[in-house]
């Protein structure tokens, strides 16, 4: 007696590519959604790191009945001689040096307010020569770069969104420093605000910031030699920036720590601080502002502005220790004018006690 067994229907080849392309499209749906989650957690965990940095910052005044200087340094140093205050902290006796050390920045002296004491404890902060910042090395390591102070590095100041795993720059130095040279400098991507610019001179004209056209800077939190009390700060905490986002890029050599100069006229501009209207090297320098940027910048030329590695804008720190996110239509979009002068909504709001009155909606 014959027997059938029915026999088993594959899919044809038309079917498998309509399965095929059906799974390519639910990828292609599902894959952005994955990334504005993954981006929407960066962003927040992002705003948490400012938030500790500010309470750092509060305890900090607290303790010294001041806000930290950008950094500190000799009044006479480097020529030409633009405007700035004495050291917050006076000078050591008999020497042009700050008494509480040269360079170092907002970061490091707030360092045992975030859980940084071992690190703050390893910097020799006395204002002699014999203290330069710069390499130092870590007390029983051996002296090479990766074990400089300054190469320390501490998670909460890289915004999550920088996945870059080294976020030390290697310096060979200047052929004058122990142990062949090298220096180690761990990098942030947390600059604080100087306010509209590192200058205080200003030049008389009218319309929009230009070469020919500004208003004083050194108005804001954090500016070379600074000591601002929260007295000073008659614009509101609430209405006043503190720390904004500026990613280090690919070539290091800025947004250096625990102490950095910036470029000349060596305030901090670049390194530590930076201001939301900044111009490069001197007053008349042209002005750069909040703007998108590139960590892939081989010239660096995003160093002068903030910006960040979030999607249309980035997150900042206010003086009264609230975060916010501000796009980048806040760098241009001009909200008074001060002296016939265009102000932007950013630089009404980098100042301290400039009476703008402005509205963010």
């Amino acid at each position: 007696m014959a027997t059938f067994r029915k026999l088993k229907k594959g899919f044809t080849l038309i079917e498998l590519l309509v399965v095929i392309a059906i799974i390519a499209v639910l990828i292609g749906l599902l894959l952005p959604a994955v990334q504005k989650v993954r981006d929407a957690a960066a962003r927040t965990q992002c705003l948490n790191n400012l938030k500790q940095l500010g309470l750092a910052m509060h305890n900090f005044h607290d303790t010294n009945n001041r806000f930290p200087a950008a950094h500190q340094i000799g009044t006479t140093w480097y020529p030409p001689l633009y405007q700035m205050d004495a050291p917050p902290g006076g000078r050591t006796p008999g020497s042009s040096y700050p008494a509480e050390g040269p360079f170092w920045s907002w970061a490091a002296r707030i360092a045992p307010y975030i859980e940084q004491d071992n690190a703050f404890k390893t910097f020799d902060m006395r204002g002699v020569s014999a203290a330069w910042p710069w390499w130092q090395y870590i007390p029983g390591l051996p002296k090479t770069g990766d074990n400089t102070v300054n190469a320390i590095k501490v998670k909460s100041f890289i915004c999550p969104a920088d996945g870059r795993l080294d976020q030390i720059n290697h310096d060979p130095g200047n052929g004058t420093a122990p142990a062949g040279g090298i220096n180690g400098a761990a990098l942030t991507g947390y600059l604080g605000v100087s306010g509209r610019d590192q200058f205080k001179e200003s030049i008389a004209g009218s319309g929009n910031p230009s070469p020919t056209v500004k208003l004083p800077g050194q108005d804001g939190m954090l500016y070379v030699n600074s000591g601002v009390k929260m007295t000073g700060i008659t614009d509101g905490t609430s209405n006043t920036l503190l720390i904004g986002e500026r990613p280090a890029a690919n070539t290091q050599l800025y947004g250096w720590l625990w102490a950095g100069s910036g470029d000349p006229p060596y305030f901090g501009a670049t390194d530590v601080v930076l201001g939301v209207r900044e111009r490069p090297t001197s007053p008349s320098g042209t002005p750069d502002f909040f703007r998108p940027g590139t960590i892939n910048d081989p010239q660096d030329l995003h160093r002068y502005h903030f910006w960040s590695l979030h999607s249309g804008g980035a997150n900042w720190l206010l003086a009264d220790g609230s975060c916010r996110f501000m796009t980048y239509a806040a760098g241009t979009a001009n909200v008074t004018v001060v002296g016939n002068i265009n102000v932007s909504l950013l630089e009404a709001m980098a100042s301290r006690n400039g009476g703008e009155v402005f509205s963010e909606n």
